[in-house]
């Protein structure tokens, strides 16, 4: 993380790649192994959430009180079974990600803020080739917080760098994470919410894809 270098972070699905279903079917799977529950969770929706957030509705739904040791054992779990996914069918990155990232990095850090668990955050990266952009250490996680709002802080804090910086998502979550934070907010429609779903967020920026990126590309000044 270089200093006097303002800050790009990045939430990772629907943002930067597609997991194809790789993390729905992980969840299902650490949850069974750790809780002894076998469930259907065809009805939660991903989109915005974080891991700790859908756990905790899950063991709600169940019925179910899960002690700490069990909460780090499912989501030790839950990258064990991801990675098995990832290794069958691995994400595709999202049209124009790479070449985004190419240009803006010699000038711009970059950090995650994404529901993802760390662990499985670095999973991702590494099946998507994405690693040598981030240092894992520096982002916020899904296993820091169930609220996107304080593992945009986290991410803050663990970069060092409160200068002014940009939060990139697909989500109306990851706007108001955003602004809760003082930062700009990028909305992108490469996710599950249309542009005028994103748009009543008053996000910062608005981008149809990285491939369409001359707006951003243009006010960081690259």
């Amino acid at each position: 993380m270089s200093e006097g270098r303002r800050t790009l972070y990045f939430d990772i699905d629907g943002t930067l790649m597609v997991a194809r279903g790789a993390g729905r079917s992980a969840f299902s799977q650490a949850f069974e192994d750790v809780y002894g529950h076998l469930i259907d969770i065809s009805h939660v929706n991903f989109a915005g959430a974080t891991d700790m957030g859908v756990l905790q509705d899950l063991l709600r739904e169940q019925e179910l009180v899960s002690t700490p040791d069990q909460r780090i054992l499912f989501f030790e779990r839950l990258a064990f079974h991801l990675e098995i996914n990832l290794k069958k069918r691995p994400p595709h990155l999202l049209p124009g990600v790479l070449s985004f990232l190419e240009h803006v990095a010699p000038r711009w850090n970059f950090a995650l803020v994404t529901g993802n668990t760390r662990a499985c955050s670095a999973l991702k990266l590494r099946y998507t080739d994405l690693d040598p952009y981030f240092d894992i250490e520096m982002g916020g996680y899904g296993d820091d917080d169930a609220c996107r709002n304080r593992m945009a802080a986290l991410a803050i804090e663990r970069t060092g760098l409160p200068q002014r910086g940009y939060l990139l998502g697909d989500t109306p979550k990851d706007i108001r994470a955003a602004k809760a934070n003082q930062l700009k907010s990028v909305g992108l429609c490469t996710g599950a919410f249309t542009r005028e779903q994103l748009m009543l967020e008053k996000p910062d920026i608005i981008l149809d894809s990285f491939e369409q990126a001359d707006v951003l590309l243009a006010e960081l000044c690259v």
